[in-house]
């Protein structure tokens, strides 16, 4: 199976190009299209193509092993909209709606991208022998293989410019018969051309339609004989014979709901399939007016529908419906994959469901971890309206295990939860944008509260705090303590070392609740026109408030919690941060220069001493505002060859962390991340160009101490990075792995002893000493944060060791030794 074994291997090389440091997670339950081949499936998704294997039966199960191929394994882009496999050449052509084409091929991969194609949303791509046709949002492609040349030729272009029978060059679906006749479908009407023909003018023709058949966007599908055109509340049934004339069709008059369609196809039986939804392709999401999901009309007549959760269906709308000779699969815009193996009883038989365990949306806003080491990531957005690839929820990982939180599984008050974080008793608060009548059936306003521990759900907003009662699926009832909201657009909640949560209630001010949910106080932030408040941090020495541009980052320059008119309000000089967006604020202790505060805002990224404000920048490292003359003098060059922040791309800061080992990372908007080490005073920078980044626009930033992981939130999914381990998992010591080896330190650097297969060394205090060949001790290694040992090749007394043989002898706490040798050759 030449095809299957090509995917796999290109899989590998994407998997293990980065080594195990890196991670890719992407949202992959949302699907466009889907391939069956012979000993595995392809998925197309909003998260990247996923492989399934086949295991010895048919069907798709839970427990299968899957691959995804994102961006960061060389996809144009993570959105795929379309698969084809390419026979003639054993490739795969994926394409996209905004990016054009991916080409896999055994070896690597290739993009073809505007002009090589007429635009690079990709409708539809069909092989014919050595040909590669692709429709296009602006035209029709035909591409050749020649033998021996393993890329695309461009054959012609197919337009309204060039073709005169073509009725519109903006393509909304293509289908080829069997007996060879391509058919176009556009807003116009569709056309057919033998491929024989494509070349001939008057050889484009157009299909005569029935009255309210044409000026909306028709999908098709073909099954055997007969070609399905999908209108708006119409199906349109027609011989692949272009030139008969008899139509069927179906509407609510004989078998169909009255409802927008999704898809619409034909089985082998002649049974019609059909599903429903309206597709919105400014936010990527399905809206289905009723109940029912699918409906199938066999070709005797008879009528079948599926409601929401009904023989294993799930509740989200079906966006393409695939029929194999061994079954039908259904793929679901949010549920993953259903399938069914023939014969079909459609009255009783169960769907079976593959869905895979992932984080359950590609948007990432916040990311925190909670008491129990359990990680929380939120979707929301600073809207009222759900935005792309955003407002699903918020969803937690923990062990290895995605669970996702949303209105239609859970208590939670909206999907649009723009920050969660976790209080003195563990308990999750999810913060959202104000919700109106514009906004989604149920979303509502306020602050979610989850007591996992107990299982009870609380909603705040400004009438105070109810619980969730489960008799009645409602908050209802009095409202409980004396909690109050001085506002319902809570979008930046923060716990302070106190245990007070901090609500940013946006165009009110701030409310702090006390730790037994006591009203403690409401306050306003000075000088704000508008209080568009949305952010708060606590050192523990001041409070860091910050708006939406309004009045940019206010300082209350106490331990106390903040008045409206009280004494300790500290306006930042710089002019940057008077209008501005805060996106985070960390507080470090300098090995040299004491406690510093640094801001991420959106005018840059600054630092304040509590004395001086400083910024940091791509063309000198640092500046100092200089508060007499009101400007900013160069602090602090850059060495020669110095890494510099961002790379030196000119970019705005985003999201700011401070790891558990002291050091700041600092996302940004177009050019990934950088990480700043205060002991070496030097930056380090991640993007696209030298790490399988999913996106350069940093979102949000978290660590997971367990995994000893920096999570990275993009607006494409979750990249992990490991950084080292706060806490090391449960594990004994087993075999060293030591490497390279032979070690040739002027070349190599330094030697990592890893304890094999498990990675870290066991919980605890580990020690590895390294002797010479004559027995004698050359030096004591300390554990580093990955929990290994490395060893530059140097003596206790910093000097180099002579070429030989040194063994190595690592212990742990327990007293079990392990040993091993290394050649150190100079």
């Amino acid at each position: 199976m030449k095809h299957i074994t090509l995917l796999l291997l290109v899989i590998c090389i994407g998997f293990n190009l980065w080594g195990a440091k890196w991670e890719t997670i992407t949202n992959t339950t949302h699907i466009y299209d889907f391939l069956e081949m012979d000993t595995g499936y392809y998925m197309g998704t909003w998260g990247g193509m996923v492989f399934v294997p086949k295991i010895n039966v048919p069907g798709l199960y839970n427990e299968t092993i899957s691959r995804v191929w994102t961006t960061a394994d060389g996809l144009v882009s993570n959105d795929v909209r379309n698969i084809s496999y390419i026979n003639f050449n054993e490739s795969i052509w994926l394409g996209s709606a905004g990016d054009g084409i991916t080409i896999v091929y055994q070896n690597g991969t290739q993009r073809l991208t505007e002009p090589e194609l007429p635009s690079n949303n990709v409708v539809k791509i069909i092989e014919e022998g050595s040909d590669v046709l692709v429709a296009t949002k602006n035209g029709l492609a035909n591409y050749n293989y020649l033998e021996g040349i393993n890329f695309p030729l461009l054959r012609h272009q197919y337009n309204m410019q060039n073709t005169s029978g073509l009725l519109s060059n903006n393509i909304d679906a293509m289908e080829l018969a069997s007996n060879n006749y391509l058919f176009i479908s556009s807003t116009a009407g569709i056309n057919f051309v033998h491929l024989d023909s494509l070349d001939i003018d008057n050889a484009w023709h157009s299909l005569p339609g029935i009255s309210g058949m044409y000026g909306f966007k028709n999908k098709l599908s073909i099954s055997g004989d007969k070609l399905i055109v999908i209108g708006l509340r119409n199906i349109y049934c027609h011989s692949i014979d272009p030139y008969q004339s008899d139509w069927t069709q179906y509407n609510s008059d004989n078998g169909l709901v009255a409802q927008d369609l999704s898809y619409a196809t034909l089985d082998s039986e002649g049974n019609l399939w059909v599903s429903y939804g309206t597709w919105n392709e400014d936010i990527l999401a399905y809206n289905l007016a009723g109940d029912i999901l699918l409906t199938c009309i066999t070709s005797e007549g008879a009528i079948q529908h599926w409601h929401k959760k009904e023989l294993g269906l799930g509740s989200k709308c079906i966006s393409k419906i695939i029929c194999y000779p061994d079954g039908i699969y259904l793929c679901s815009w949010g549920d993953g994959i259903f399938y069914h193996i023939h014969p079909f009883n459609s009255a009783t038989d169960l769907w079976q469901q593959y869905l895979q365990n992932t984080i359950g949306f590609p948007k990432i806003r916040n990311i925190v971890t909670d008491a129990q080491n359990a990680i929380w990531f939120s979707s929301g957005a600073w809207s009222i309206i759900p935005q792309r690839k955003s407002s699903l929820g918020v969803c937690k990982y923990k062990d290895g295990i995605w669970q996702t939180y949303n209105l239609a599984n859970s208590p939670i008050h909206t999907d649009n939860v723009y920050t969660v974080e976790i209080d003195s008793r563990d308990r999750k608060w999810f913060g959202s944008f104000y919700a109106t009548s514009q906004s989604p059936q149920g979303w509502k306003y306020g602050v979610s509260i989850f007591d996992e521990m107990n299982n009870q759900w609380f909603w705040l907003i400004n009438s105070g705090m109810y619980q969730w009662n489960e008799a009645t699926h409602s908050y209802g009832g009095q409202p409980i303590g004396t909690a109050q909201l001085m506002g319902n657009s809570d979008v930046g909640i923060s716990c302070d070392k106190y245990g007070n949560m901090i609500i940013a209630c946006c165009e009110d001010g701030y409310t702090v609740i006390g730790p037994d949910d006591e009203l403690i106080r409401h306050f306003t932030i000075p000088n704000s026109a508008f209080q568009q408040v949305e952010y708060s941090y606590h050192s523990g020495r001041q409070y860091f408030l910050g708006t939406h541009n309004d009045r940019g980052l206010v300082i209350w320059n106490n331990d106390s919690i903040p008045e409206t008119n009280g004494i300790h309000w500290l306006i930042p000089d710089p002019p940057e941060l008077n209008n501005c967006e805060v996106f985070g604020v960390v507080t470090i202790e300098s090995p040299y220069e004491g406690i510093q505060h640094w801001i991420a805002a959106s005018n840059g990224l600054f630092m304040w001493d509590e004395t001086n404000w400083y910024k940091y920048d791509t063309a000198i490292k640092r500046y100092k505002y200089n508060k007499s003359t009101h400007s900013w003098e160069n602090n602090v060059l850059y060495f020669v060859d110095e890494e510099r922040l961002f790379g030196s791309v000119r970019t705005t800061p985003t999201a700011i962390l401070l790891d558990p080992f002291n050091r700041i990372w600092i996302g940004s908007l177009q050019n990934g991340l950088s990480m700043y080490d205060p002991e070496r005073e030097r930056f380090t920078n991640y993007y696209q160009g030298n790490s399988p980044l999913l996106s350069n626009y940093i979102t949000a930033l978290g660590c997971s101490p367990e995994e000893g992981k920096l999570l990275i939130g993009t607006p494409e999914g979750l990249n992990t990075l490991i950084i080292g381990y706060q806490i090391k998992p449960e594990t004994s010591l087993t075999n060293l792995k030591i490497y390279p080896n032979p070690f040739y330190p002027e070349k190599d650097k330094f030697i990592s002893i890893i304890n094999y297969p498990a990675a870290t060394l066991p919980r605890g205090k580990n020690q590895c000493r390294i002797y010479d060949s004559s027995g004698a001790l050359v030096i004591t290694l300390k554990e580093n944060e990955f929990a290994r040992f490395d060893w530059d090749g140097l003596n206790s007394a910093g000097k180099k060791c002579a070429t030989g043989i040194y063994y190595v002898v690592v212990t742990d706490e327990k007293g079990n030794r392990k040993t091993g040798k290394v050649a150190l050759l100079r």
